[in-house]
């Protein structure tokens, strides 16, 4: 991992204050800029780009080039100006390119932490081999409906497990497993939807979320900006520049700083603050007196220590850099991505159990196109996946394969979900061979909904085979009705990554018990249908002996986890809270949740405890509140099968909660937000 302040604080503030001492107005805004790479095509570009750093104007880079055009610039920036300050080579945080981790609502799903922080930790290394030392990720965007759009970028609803998962994040990006160094991660909730959604909710929920990440794993840098910005507005705050720096705050780079910065020198930041700055710009507003000094130095010392953090001055002779760490073993990738997608995969139904598949021979039919692309679970990378068909073949199985389907322009949207002429032959030649197959897997790919075509497929298939497996492959999951019932199996495998279909192989012959949980619920007719943290195994569990108690200053509820089935399991237990203010309406709040493997008729009893942190609630003014009153706290196995009990807290033990919150580290983030008298 890069270095973090504390580790160093000392020598690494006088190191910063000296070098901030030595600079010049025009140098220190220079700090605040990016540009993108140049192509290799564009010499004038590339021309403009060496004269901006030599100038000293120039702090990074973002995008990719090749090695020897980014090593020609690290050299001219540390040979050819005055200060000799290395560059930081930022880009968007990508799901790999060799090989493609699962998207964000896929690992969502996993409700893991160490997957997530593994798969980062991959995607990082392969940053680094490029250069790459900023990544501007991970970029948490909440979910509220299933069919949000681009789904797969999402990280479902709650924020307790978003934010859960994004430090994890985090700490995989800014690993730091050999000697290139380590790499600094942004944390971004800056996507266009915070403002899109226009929920009463959605700054409350950024509250909680940026406040519950840096609460448990710091970001190099964050970006709240421009939809923070929005969210402050309607919500009346009179700071326009708002920053979650300051005394005893955030000391990583804070892009809100450069956004308040472009806003003062009349730049149109709409695009985000690190596309580039102006020096010119800045330069005039400064004369001006729309910036000060002290916005600027704050700003640049936050990039400077940066640098100092990732050993950026250290081979140049400019600053000292301790020992690092003994480096961890490297991960292999490939395998990273086949356990990360093993634990994305959700059963939705089984009932009754068609899977897991018989062993020994088994007589399979495989229908739908998507089953055979390659691209369907890597999204935009460049690489192709293992599709099902693949999965199959790795494994040995015999198999039959059938499109099911007529195939379809891919530029005819107007025709991609009607049943036209040429799909009755095909539907007829796949219910044909369903009713001569043991079990028939069914694949489809990215939709919102089952369209006329594919529910036509899907009844066919089901009148003439009951041992029918659905596995959809998009980025949303689906729970289909058949004949006006649900459809007995559903398998949600969408976005996978590069180890795709060898994982839903594996799931699918029990090789592996799957164990991911819906991060949303499914909407079903305009009501909720299967619940947030749904998921099936394999094997059966329940939940026994409840209790709820309050200490001092927590909460700590209780119960037992019975593994009831035949074969060894994981499952997820999750606790669900609501606050006094909202017990009449809304639906409950992910509170806390525990992955436990538990042997057949084994049992084990968990605890978990709730502070203030997760008790207490931002008001719309940033404000951090703890309530007295009547709490509902419930434990299960999903938000739909949940122990529900209620418990008061008292004033005093509201009072001491929010007393113990006030010691822990960045309790006031927020406190220079204020609601406008």
């Amino acid at each position: 991992m890069a270095l973090r302040p504390t580790d160093h604080g000392a020598k690494r503030e006088r190191f910063v204050e000296d070098l901030l001492d030595i600079m010049s107005m025009e140098e220190k805004i220079g700090q605040l800029v990016l540009r993108p790479l140049p192509t290799s095509d564009d010499p004038q570009d590339i021309r403009h780009i060496r004269d901006q750093l030599k100038r000293g104007h120039l702090g990074g880079l973002i995008g990719s080039a090749s090695q020897v055009e980014s090593a020609t610039f690290r050299r001219i920036a540390v040979e050819e100006t005055r200060l000799g300050i290395p560059l930081l080579f930022a880009d968007e945080v990508s799901r790999g390119d060799a090989v493609v981790m699962p998207s964000p609502f896929a690992l969502a799903a996993s409700w893991s932490p160490d997957i997530v922080e593994r798969a980062a930790a991959v995607v990082a290394d392969e940053a680094r081999e490029t250069g790459k030392n900023w990544l501007l990720g991970p970029d948490v965007v909440l979910s509220h409906l299933s069919a949000d759009r681009n789904g797969a970028a999402t990280w479902g609803a709650s924020e307790f497990l978003a934010r859960t998962l994004a430090a994890a994040t985090v700490r995989g990006l800014e690993n730091d497993d050999d000697e290139s160094g380590g790499s600094l991660a942004c944390l971004r909730v800056d996507d266009p939807s915070w403002t899109d959604r226009r929920m009463p909710d959605a700054i409350i929920d950024k509250f909680r979320l940026v406040a519950g990440i840096l609460g448990i794993s710091t970001p190099a840098s964050v970006a709240l900006d421009p939809a923070t910005q929005y969210a402050l507005d309607i919500a009346g705050a009179d700071d326009p520049a708002f920053s979650i720096g300051g005394p005893g705050g955030y000391e990583g780079i804070d892009l809100s700083e450069w956004a308040a910065i472009a806003r003062a020198a009349g730049q149109d930041d709409r695009r985000g603050p690190y596309i580039g700055l102006s020096v010119d710009a800045v330069m005039a507003a400064f004369r001006a007196g729309r910036i000060t000094q002290l916005q600027v130095d704050d700003a640049v010392r936050r990039v400077l220590g940066a640098k100092y953090d990732l050993g950026l001055f250290r081979s140049h002779g400019r600053a000292d850099r301790s020992p690092p760490m003994p480096a961890p073993a490297p991960l292999d990738p490939r395998a990273v991505a086949l356990d990360a997608a093993l634990h994305s995969i959700v059963l939705l139904r089984n009932e009754p159990a068609v899977l897991p598949l018989d062993s020994g021979p088994h007589d399979i039919l495989v229908v739908g196109t998507a089953a055979s692309e390659r691209s369907l679970s890597v999204g935009d990378a460049m690489a192709d996946g293992a599709s099902l068909l693949d999965g199959l073949d790795g494994l040995g199985l015999r198999y039959k394969y059938v499109p099911g389907l007529a195939l379809r322009d891919e530029g005819d949207r107007s025709q991609s979900g009607k049943l036209v002429n040429a799909d009755r032959m095909a539907i007829g030649m796949a219910s044909e061979a369903a009713r001569r197959s043991e079990t028939v897997i069914m694949a489809l790919g990215e939709t919102d909904s089952l369209g006329e075509a594919a529910q036509a497929l899907l009844d066919a298939l089901h009148a003439a085979n009951k041992n029918l497996v659905l596995v959809t492959l998009g980025s949303r999951p689906l729970d289909p009705d058949v004949g006006g019932h649900k459809l007995p199996c559903v398998l949600h495998a969408g976005q996978l990554g590069s180890a795709s279909g060898h994982a839903i192989a594996l799931v699918l012959t029990g090789a592996f018990a799957p164990r991911g949980c819906l991060p949303v619920a499914l909407i079903d007719k305009g009501r909720i249908g299967l619940p947030f943290g749904h998921g099936l195994g394999f094997s059966q569990f329940e939940l026994e002996d409840y209790s709820i108690e309050l200490s001092h200053d927590r909460l700590i509820a209780s119960t037992v986890l019975y593994n009831t089935g035949d074969s060894e399991g994981q499952e997820t237990v999750q606790v669900y809270l609501k606050r006094p203010a909202s017990r009449d309406r809304g639906p409950s709040e992910l509170a806390d949740f525990q992955q436990i493997s538990l042997l057949p008729g084994e049992n084990r009893r968990l605890l978990f405890e709730l502070g203030g942190n997760q008790l207490g609630r931002f008001e719309r003014n940033g404000r951090f509140v703890i309530d007295p009153g009547s709490y509902t706290i419930a434990v299960g196995l999903s938000e739909g099968q949940a122990h529900a009990a209620e418990i008061s807290i008292p004033p005093t033990v509201a009072e001491a909660m929010g007393k113990a919150r006030s010691l822990e580290p960045f309790p006031a983030l927020f406190g220079r937000m204020r609601r406008s008298a």
